[in-house]
Parts: structure tokens; sequence; C-alpha cells
């Protein structure tokens, strides 16, 4: 597809990133030679920020990890029930609950949610049997083991299946394969949910690129066709976008269902479960462990702080919704993220992303060689951090829709600047950059006190890094799923010691895929969507369930 000729103000927010980047990377050490002192105030001032944040990151992932124990403990389709014969015996169950909770997080969903139930209003309709759950997952060439283990996790969740449309999207281009797959599943699945359909994208349509977005906006699109006929009101569907390795935890749906018919604004919100990179992890290598888990870190992270939550990879919306948005776009990489903004856009800024606490599990980067694993996952981070053509998409929108309010542009606006210069630039900082004055600055710094205070500093950051990464440790420990059959215990002990590799990990598949991105978008070397391989190992991995990944709530 051929780019499209951009305006100055686009071209301008394309370069601006990357030069925001470079100008820090470069400027560090030429100013560390001619003004060390700067230089160092500013390093001290960016290391206490990165403390204070570390700190605040370290609550939240505490905060989301135990919110995840307490939901999964919750019977969501008691609840379900429960509303829909009584509202006000149901208001009187959580009143119970909520007295003789013993843990604060469960006094905390009890209390939530009775707030939740105070917003609505009188005449909202509860009767759960009314939803439809569209799940549309699109594929290329993966394998047939692969696509099985994902549509068998919805066919087997703890919600009627009976109430589910699902809509296999396969790539023309990825050949008799995906083909095959697609026949093999159809005859499989036909008579699991209430319509299985398996469609073709065509290779080459107009106006699209090679992107997830326009495989999976074509699979909505021919199933929006099938519900019209069927006569579905689109309100009462809700549909989860997924990844061709995306399974569901049993509670997925019945929680998402609980979540929609519960929102005060439910055609205004989406709905983010946390991801956990699990399928395959006893498989990869270590570094590709400890990036996968670290991504599943951050999701929780961003859990907890739903001001901040956009929607990563899978998600769900209402189907309505996405229809009056036109979809996902289908010439663009980032469309999981930007149909977030999409929504935002459309309804004035009044639009927001929920946390979801239930988990879905998908795989970890694994190639048929150490190399191939890396290489892929290089280039799958450098996609993911391609998400900075987000800044010339959204912030011109932003400059034009004066319905939404210019605190929210300025705030919403400057975390995405925030967002993407970070990620390029705060490992290297901390890592290698705080220590330029002290190299470059010569006599007229050596002696000064900040020359004392600086390798202090930097100590004391790399400390409290160090009860982070232990806690990390924690947190990985008892989120891994069971060890599979074929794996001895040195393996397990693996699990622990790999998160040596965490600062190589920060700055080499960190700020290294960001860096690349942001110089690519400076000189218009624009990206196509890398497929990231989805591998298992024969004989070795078994499935896992991904509700095996949360202990239950005692």
């Amino acid at each position: 597809m051929k780019d499209k000729p951009k305006s100055f103000l686009v071209r301008g927010l394309e370069i601006l990133p990357g030069t925001l980047t470079w100008v820090t990377l470069l400027g560090s050490p030429i100013l560390s030679y001619f003004y060390p002192g700067a230089v160092a105030i500013y390093i001290i001032l960016f290391d206490l920020y990165w403390l204070l944040k570390g700190a605040n990151v370290a609550i939240h992932l505490m905060h989301s990890y135990h919110t995840l124990r307490v939901h999964n403990g919750v019977d969501w389709l008691d609840w379900l029930n429960r509303l829909w014969t009584s509202r006000e015996d149901f208001v009187n169950h959580l009143k119970h609950e909520y007295g003789g909770a013993q843990k604060m997080l469960t006094r905390n969903l009890y209390e939530s949610s009775l707030e939740r139930m105070n917003k609505l209003p009188l005449d909202r309709n509860f009767d759960w049997k009314r939803i439809y759950h569209l799940i549309l997952l699109p594929t290329v060439s993966e394998d047939f083991e692969v696509l099985d283990q994902s549509i068998g996790s919805c066919a087997n969740a703890d919600y009627p299946s009976d109430k589910m449309i699902f809509v296999l999207s396969y790539e023309e281009r990825g050949g008799e394969v995906a083909v095959q797959n697609a026949q093999r599943l159809q005859e499989k699945y036909h008579n699991k949910f209430y319509k299985f359909l398996s469609v073709q994208h065509p290779d080459g349509l107009e106006g699209e690129a090679k992107v997830k977005g326009a495989n999976i906006t074509f699979g909505a699109k021919t199933a929006l066709k099938l519900i019209e006929e069927l006569g579905i009101p689109l309100e009462d569907i809700v549909v989860s976008g997924f990844d061709s390795d995306t399974t569901v935890s049993k509670n997925y749906f019945a929680h998402l269902t609980f979540n929609f018919i519960t929102a005060l604004k439910p055609h205004r919100t989406s709905y983010q479960p946390l991801p956990m990179f699990h399928n395959n992890i006893w498989d990869t290598p270590a570094i590709a462990r400890v990036i996968a888990i670290s991504s599943s870190f951050w999701q929780l992270v961003e859990a907890s702080r739903p001001d901040r939550l956009i929607t990563f990879s899978s998600h769900a919306m209402s189907f309505k919704t996405l229809v009056d948005v036109d979809f996902w776009r289908v010439d663009i990489i980032p469309d999981d993220s930007h149909i977030f903004w999409q929504c935002f856009l459309h309804f004035d800024g009044d639009y927001r992303t929920e946390p979801l606490f239930t988990t879905v599990s998908m795989d970890a980067v694994l190639g048929d060689t150490y190399f191939e694993t890396m290489l892929a996952q290089y280039k799958q981070k450098r996609r993911w951090a391609w998400g900075v053509t987000e800044i010339s998409m959204v912030i011109p929108e932003f400059l034009r829709n004066k319905k939404i309010a210019l605190w929210k542009r300025l705030l919403y606006g400057e975390r995405l600047f925030e967002q993407h210069y970070f990620w390029a630039t705060a490992s290297v900082m901390i890592a290698i950059l705080g220590w330029m004055p002290l190299i470059l600055g010569g006599d007229r710094f050596d002696n000064s006190v900040l020359a004392l205070n600086l390798p202090v500093m930097t100590k004391v950051i790399m400390s409290v890094a160090t009860v982070f990464l232990i806690f990390s440790i924690y947190v990985n420990m008892v989120l891994l799923p069971p060890r599979p059959k074929g794996y001895s215990a040195w393996k397990t002990l693996s699990m622990v010691t790999q998160w040596v590799f965490a600062p190589i990990v920060s700055s080499l598949f960190g700020s290294m895929p960001a860096i690349d991105a942001q110089t690519r978008l400076m000189f218009r070397r624009y990206m196509e969507f890398f497929v990231t391989p989805k591998r298992r190992r024969a004989n070795v991995s078994e499935e896992i369930p991904p509700d095996a990944i949360i202990k239950e709530a005692k």
C-alpha cells in the first residue's frame, strides 16, 4: 500500500519523539563535557523521579496481584444469576458478604460493587442471558494446536456457549495450511457455539495493509451481516478481539458480562483483561521469559491505574460501539491501542478502559533456535514500540476536537509523549548516561560536591532496584503456571536465576527497539506488521488453563 501524503503537522509529530530521544542520548555526553554540574543535577533529579516511580509501580503491582486473586475467588455466573433474579437481593448479598469479609481487598471488592450498583439507573436491564459474545480470532499460518487450544478455552469457559458467536478469520496469504486448519477447526467446533464461522480474508484489498487490524475487521464485518440476519440487537453483543494464541480463563466471559451489564456507560467502555504470556513460558529461553513476564507485570501495574489504561492486545468492547467507530483501522500496526483513541475521539473524550481482573494467556516468543527467538523478540518489541505513531495520529485530532476538555487533551497528550520518551531513554539514562559527568567532566567536576553525591545516588537507585527485583521474582513465582511434565526441578530454579538478565533486557529489548522504531519513523522508514511466531515444544509442554496461574483467594 502506498504511503499517503502527510501534512507538515503530522510529519513534525512523527519526527519529534525521535528527535527528543536523540537529543537526550547525544546531548548528555556532550553537555557532560562542557557542563557536567548541570547534567549531574538533571541526572540526580531523573534518578529521584524513577526512584519514586519504581516505588509506585511496585505498590500497583502488588495491588493488582491481590485484586486478581480476590476476583478469581468470585463465582461470577452466580453473581449474574442473583442480579438477574433480584437487584435488591443481590445488593443485600453484597452487604452481607462485605460484613463478613476479613481481608481488606475482599472488602474493597464488595464495597466497590455496592458503589457500582448504586450509580446505576433503576430501569437498568440485568437480564444477562440476552448478552451474546462475539469472539474474533485472526490467524495467518499458526499451527493447528495453537488455534485449537485458543478456541477450546472459549468453548470450555463457564459461560453458555450457545451465547457465543465465534469467527475464525484466516489470511489468504496463509496458504493451504491456513485453509486446512480452518476446515479442521470448523469441523471440530461447528456445534460447540451458537455460530462458528471460518472466513478467509482476501489478500491485497484496496486501502489495506498487511496488518492484524485488516484481518480482524474483515471478520467483524462478516459477523455483522450474520448478526443482522439473526436479528440480534447490536447493543446486546460484546465483542472480544483476540490474538491467535489467546486462551481465556474459565471465568472470562462471566466476569466480562457482569462488568458490561453493570457499567455506568457500557457502550463507552472498553474492557481490558490481564494478559499473561504464559502459554509456553516453560519452553522459552531465560531472556525471553524475563521479557514476557515483565510485559505481564506492566499490564498488572496499568490495571491498577484505570485512569491511564488503554486497550492492549486482547480486549473487549460493545459491538455497537465498534460498528459506530467503523471497526479497527485496516492500515496501521497499533490497531489494538488505536481503537481506544477512535472511541475516545468519537465520544469527545467520554470513553474509558476498565480493567477486567481476569487473565488471558498468550505465548512468549519462541523460535526454532536461540538466535531466532532473540531476533523475533526484538522485532515484537519494536512492533509494540511502533505505537509511537499514535502521537502523530491522535494529537492532530486533539487540536481539531474542541469538545474534549482542554485539560483532558493536555493530560492524555502529555502521557503519550512521556510513555514513548521514557521507553526509549530511561534504562539508558540510568545504566550509562548517569556516569557521563564523572567520566567526561574531568577536573572541572571531580572535586565538586555533586561528583561525590552522583555515584552515591546511583548506588541507592541500584539498591532499591534490587529490592524491586526480589519482589518481582516473588510475584513471578506465585503467578507461574505449574511446571509441565518433562522438566526437572532445575527448571524451576532457573525461573529465579533468570532475573540476572533484567538489566540486559531493559536496555537491549526495552530502549533499543523503541529507539529503533522512533528513528525509523523520523526518516519515513515505515514498518510492516511483524507476525510473532507461535511455537510450543513438542512432547514437553502440556495445555495449562490460564486459571492455573492464579491461586484461589482464601
